[in-house]
């Protein structure tokens, strides 16, 4: 690697791996530092990228796992014990350290290092129009929550096995959630809307704190504060106020007229949801039920039936214990869990 390059990386290193701790005049800075050079911009957004997405985490792992030497640079010392009480901690981003280097020289040198790796599809440095970075994208592992701060100040928390896509400019705020739910604390702005899409919704924040969850034919919108303002393809735009859910379901696309959206009120105070380990069901879809635990489950878990995911129970299931509630919510229908290759079927 050029020694330009090199130093490129080694600064944008820095300043991704600070970033949640910049103050106010450090933020100034590294602003003015991206608006130096397009490469500036590019090497920031691929490090937030690389240090957010667990694709070159889970490649480091199978190296390990296989035998195979370390990429240059990196060693795992990554903070993955559970709670107290069994419950699940919230998870810091992985730290990745070399102890002969620097931190920031050894984040840039897991960057060269990823280079020659074989990620199919990967492209940590692929080539991008000066003019629009590619996107942030923060992940989660099976059974692992992550806590982060957004570039704009504002609060994400990742439910486990989820993923987003952050596409921040001067204008707007947008969020591509795609993959498993989070929780969003807008951070108030009026001169960049933030947005929340999923393929059955788009959600406009206004000045608010809501969760969204995206399931494979259905989208739910939780506020916590504020308002949020949901549009839904062929539906009229709606406004939900605090403590309001909405559910946006196009069962598959055969609906008639489009998504069917319902909508009803919930305590916070009172409501648990996956935020609180627990699957807090009302007439939920057994389907939904079931890719909600699988988050969970390091078994991947599957209906044997599809004809049975519609149907619909309540009651409270811990998300901590997967397995265990997959044999309960398996128990009011008559259903049992079967085990067929690495996979569990309620059948």
């Amino acid at each position: 690697m050029d020694k330009p390059l090199n130093d490129t990386l080694e600064l944008a290193a820095d300043w991704a791996d600070r970033f949640d701790d910049l103050t106010p005049d450090e933020r100034r800075e590294l602003a003015a530092w991206l608006e130096e050079s397009a490469s500036h911009a590019r090497a920031f957004a691929r490090m937030r990228r690389l240090m957010g997405d667990s694709a070159l985490i889970e490649a480091c792992e199978a190296r390990d796992a296989a035998g195979l030497p370390p990429l240059p640079g990196w060693r795992m010392a990554a903070d993955r014990s559970p709670g107290p009480r069994g419950r699940l901690r919230v998870a810091a981003p992985p730290v990745l350290t070399r102890p002969a280097l620097t931190r920031r020289q050894a984040l840039a040198a897991g960057i060269a290092g990823a280079l020659a790796l074989p990620l199919a599809g990967y492209g940590l440095m692929e080539a991008a129009a000066p003019d629009a970075p590619a996107p942030l994208r923060f992940a989660s592992r099976v059974g692992e929550r992550r806590r982060l701060t957004l570039p704009d100040g504002s609060g994400l928390l990742l439910d486990a096995s989820s993923r987003v896509a952050v596409d921040f400019s001067q204008a707007a705020r947008r969020v591509v959630l795609e993959q498993g739910a989070a929780r969003f604390d807008v951070r108030h702005d009026p001169a960049r809307p933030f947005a929340v899409h999923t393929p059955h919704a788009a959600m406009l924040a206004l000045g608010t704190s809501f969760s969204v969850d995206r399931l494979t034919r259905a989208s739910e919108l939780r506020v916590f504060s504020g308002r949020v303002r949901l549009d839904v393809p062929q539906r009229e735009r709606l406004e939900v106020a605090a403590h309001r859910w909405a559910l946006i379901d196009d069962n598959g696309g055969q609906n008639e007229g489009g998504p069917r959206v319902t909508s009803g009120r919930f305590d916070p105070a009172t409501r648990a949801d996956w935020q609180d380990d627990w699957l807090d069901a009302d007439a939920m879809p057994l389907g939904f039920a079931v890719e909600r635990l699988a988050r969970y489950s390091p078994v991947p878990m599957r209906i044997a039936d599809p004809r049975l995911a519609r149907l619909t129970f309540s009651g409270r299931f811990r998300l901590d214990q997967p397995e265990q509630s997959f044999e309960l919510i398996g128990a009011l229908f008559g259903l049992r869990p079967q085990r067929r290759g690495d996979t569990l079927y309620l059948a």
